[in-house]
């Protein structure tokens, strides 16, 4: 690798996609550069400033991704390409699997942002054009690619999507993913599951008492808030309401106590169960969700399964998790429209929050619409 060049490797999904990147680094047709092939699918376009590295799609079964980065360990820039309806849990998944593959820290990777997109609302390393032009050296860059602010109207559309498709503006793009008003997000599930933990692990801090225990540690109902990503959250912790022996007076008092902490924003339950363990008493835990909170719950309900610690140990993806869980587990899960995430309570991070919010701020705006 010539080392007067900036080495610029791209990955993702997508041919037209990373060729389009490279067009718009360029402000130039890629047919201006030279273009060779190495490995077994990937493909090198290079002139005297840059080497682009355009790596094959990453469910392209071959060793390209780990073969380049033992040959070339340490590139001026590595750059992941998503198209502008990405979900934050697929792009996280497709770090990690290029974490994997090759052998580098997730930071390694930088998501290229679509021009719909604003730089700090994502968990995992990202910039948008305007800041990747500013990031390329300008001593290489040269004065003819000189750019006081990224225009737009001059870029190639990212994708087989058009650019007007891609382009929105600042007022539209927080319509779209902030409220004016609070979201209450309401922890529900059985004794032992890691209600509490979760409640801690969406608010940033512990909030809600946990510890491991045979006997409940959450006797009442609860709540706490924090804002998330622009958005007020008001987390409400309640103890278990789906044991069959609860005295239904505290049924009652713990149920009426829940919806009141409630008030009058948007609710959405979270259903907490252990990945590592489905009971007997969870099979009909819908039946017992609709009696506290109506039929319409399931609607407002997203799964959120603990112990993912235990998933990874296992090298199970959440997918393969779903896919090949018991008939009563897939049922519950269908019955809430599949809705689900998953939590490593031990190992408290940012991106599966933002993953928990997305999915939340979708399910609310289709109930909206």
């Amino acid at each position: 690798m010539s080392e007067d060049k900036i080495s610029v490797v791209i990955l993702g999904n997508g041919k037209s996609l990373k060729k389009a990147l490279i067009t718009n680094i360029l402000e130039d047709d890629i047919s201006v550069l030279s273009t060779r092939k190495i490995l077994t699918k990937t493909t090198i376009y290079e002139n005297e400033t840059y080497v682009f590295t355009c790596m094959p799609d990453l469910d392209v079964q071959c060793d390209d991704i780990k073969q380049q980065f033992a040959m070339n360990p340490d590139p001026d820039m590595c750059l992941l390409v998503v198209r502008c309806d990405f979900s934050v849990e697929n792009v996280w998944n497709q770090i990690e699997y290029l974490s994997k593959k090759s052998g580098t820290p997730t930071d390694t990777f930088t998501v290229v942002l679509p021009l719909s997109s604003k730089p700090t609302e994502y968990p995992f390393k990202n910039m948008t054009m305007e800041q990747l032009y500013r990031e390329l050296p300008y001593k290489q860059r040269g004065l003819s690619h000189k750019r006081s602010a990224a225009d737009p109207q001059s870029m190639t559309a990212l994708g087989d999507l058009s650019l007007n498709s891609c382009l929105r503006s600042k007022h539209e793009w927080m319509e779209e993913n902030h409220f004016d008003t609070k979201v209450n997000l309401v922890l529900l599930g059985m004794t032992g599951t890691g209600k509490s933990a979760s409640g801690n692990t969406i608010l940033g801090k512990k909030f809600f008492k946990c510890k491991p225990s045979t006997k409940p540690v959450t006797t009442e109902c609860q709540r706490a808030e924090s804002k998330i990503n622009g958005i007020h959250v008001r987390v409400i912790d309640n103890p278990d309401i789906f044991d069959d022996d609860i005295n239904p007076r505290v049924w009652d008092t713990h149920v009426k106590k829940c919806k009141q902490l409630c008030e009058s924003e948007p609710c959405v339950y979270l259903l907490v169960m252990q990945a590592s363990r489905f009971t007997d008493g969870e099979r009909n835990i819908i039946e017992k969700l609709e009696k506290a909170f109506a039929s319409k719950v399931r609607k407002q309900t997203i799964i959120l399964f603990t112990r993912g610690d235990d998933l990874h140990c296992a090298n199970i993806k959440l997918e393969d998790f779903l896919h090949s869980c018991q008939p009563g587990l897939k049922e519950i899960i269908q019955k809430c429209d599949n809705r689900c995430v998953v939590f490593e309570n031990s190992r408290p991070t940012s991106h599966q929050v933002a993953i928990l919010m997305e999915k939340v701020i979708r399910m609310i705006r289709e109930q909206q619409q």
